[in-house]
């Protein structure tokens, strides 16, 4: 029987999977130094978001055959050492999408809108702040759209259908001719979207390419009434250049679901601004969408251990090539 580490606990739908068919064992905590000495005897983890897997770890985890992510993104693992080391580095990808989406949308309706300072006004006795004026419609903005995967095209479809929202974006990886009919205008750069959107809204994953992809020239770009919002990584946004951007009116606002450091120190200056609207890395995680992603991960550790193809996975085409040279 298999060893299956996970380095926190799952939601029950995803253990039921795991349930009588190989060894499990919880972490106490997600600490680095604990799941690293557990994996010294596992042959399968089971990761969520807390814990960092870095080389150091999978190196001397000598069993070890997949690390089996409850989400699509892989950037707390060192894909690059487990490849190495043949690991197999697997994901869940689908089940995120929808809630994700829905999230940026309520996000950018939430700071259209000023919810936040409207319910506080409410809550102080100030109910004559309705005649500020502050809200604004979204039907007829210009949402702009960095990336244009699922989870984009799925906000754009919100946006043009529910919203009467115009679309432009930009993703050099997406040809422009399979968007034909669907209300999204194709930008040539990024800078372009940038400069029109009302909306801005970032679905790139962390890359080498889009780590600090907006920073202090790319916000000097954007309209002052113009709001920006964050649900993909929060090392996409420079956040230095975030601040000060709120703090001079270069932007009017932002909505945030992710940070550079999560969670963020107690000291944020972005704390202490009316203008943004945080939520603490959550977009993804609605009930049913946790326990589809336990169960997807669950599932994608015993595929691995079985010898099959994990549902999506980082690099298990790599290692397949390399097995049969």
């Amino acid at each position: 029987m298999h060893k299956i580490l996970l380095s926190e606990p799952i939601d029950k739908a995803g253990m039921k999977v795991l349930e009588g068919k190989e060894e499990i064992i919880i972490s106490p905590d997600s600490s680095e130094e604990t799941v690293g000495k557990l994996l010294q005897d596992a042959d399968a983890l089971i990761v969520r978001t807390a814990t960092q897997i870095t080389r150091d770890m999978i190196e001397k985890a000598s069993r070890l055959k997949v690390i089996s992510r409850t989400g699509g993104g892989l950037n707390n693992v060192d894909v690059e050492a487990a490849t190495e080391c043949n690991v197999v580095v697997a994901g869940v990808k689908g089940a995120q999408d929808r809630p994700v989406a829905e999230h940026a949308v309520f996000l950018m309706g939430a700071l259209a809108k000023h919810f936040p300072y409207l319910d506080a006004q409410v809550r102080g006795g100030n109910f004559k702040s309705r005649f500020e004026y502050r809200p604004t419609a979204l039907a007829g903005k210009q949402l702009g759209l960095i990336g244009l995967g699922r989870i984009g095209r799925i906000v754009a479809e919100i946006c043009v259908k529910g919203l009467e929202m115009q679309v432009m974006s930009f993703d050099p990886y997406v040809d422009p001719d399979t968007m034909a009919g669907t209300g999204i205008q194709m930008a040539d750069s990024m800078e372009d979207v940038i400069r029109n959107a009302d909306f801005l809204s970032l679905h790139v994953p962390v890359t080498e390419e889009t780590r600090g992809l907006m920073g202090k020239e790319q916000f000097a770009l954007m309209k002052p009434t113009a709001f920006v919002v964050n649900t993909s990584r929060g090392e996409i946004i420079q956040e230095t250049a975030l601040v000060e951007a709120l703090k001079s009116g270069q932007i009017a606002g932002a909505g945030l679901d992710v940070f550079e450091k999560e969670p963020p120190d107690a000291g944020n200056p972005l704390f202490e601004m009316e203008n943004v609207i945080m939520t603490p890395h959550t977009a993804a995680l609605s009930k049913d969408t946790v326990a589809k992603l336990a169960e997807g991960s669950a599932q994608n550790a015993l595929s691995v251990l079985n010898g099959e193809a994990p549902t999506f996975s980082g690099n298990w085409e790599i290692l397949q090539n390399k097995a049969t040279r």
